[in-house]
């Protein structure tokens, strides 16, 4: 398997598309672009996803992503943390259409306090999403 979808396609998601991510891979902001993870980043992926993809189930609503992998320049030209779990490739930032980011991060706590993952959950009202990691010890915060 050479390439990203390649590999995505043999990792089983029942909710998503290599393509989900490759566009945002493609993305650019203030002239900087972003890229594409280093293979031996792709693995990374794989514990968020399969929280996602079960909580996608467990909404029976389409889920949006809509951050993951940064390059360390995108990262800086977004505002992203220096350290980053997007810039593993560990953390997601998500939405869903008629579902408020607060019942989405409530269920992702339920789901961390039972033991179904350990990592990083925000809260952005504001900005209507959810950001999810699976970095391997528990941080939760609220932004805006």
């Amino acid at each position: 398997m050479n390439s990203f979808n390649e590999w995505f396609a043999a990792q089983g998601f029942r909710h998503f598309g290599a393509g989900e991510f490759t566009s945002y891979f493609a993305r650019e902001r203030n002239g900087v672009k972003n890229s594409p993870p280093p293979r031996r980043l792709w693995k990374n992926i794989v514990p968020t996803l399969r929280i996602v993809d079960d909580l996608r189930d467990s909404f029976g609503k389409p889920c949006r992503i809509l951050s993951s992998y940064r390059a360390p320049a995108y990262n800086k030209t977004v505002g992203g943390a220096p350290l980053s779990q997007h810039l593993e490739f560990k953390a997601l930032d998500i939405a869903f259409d008629g579902i408020s980011p607060q019942r989405v991060y409530d269920r992702l706590l339920e789901w961390r306090k039972a033991g179904k993952f350990i990592g990083g959950l925000g809260l952005y009202p504001s900005s209507g999403f959810v950001h999810i990691d699976t970095r391997g010890r528990n941080a939760t915060w609220k932004g805006n």
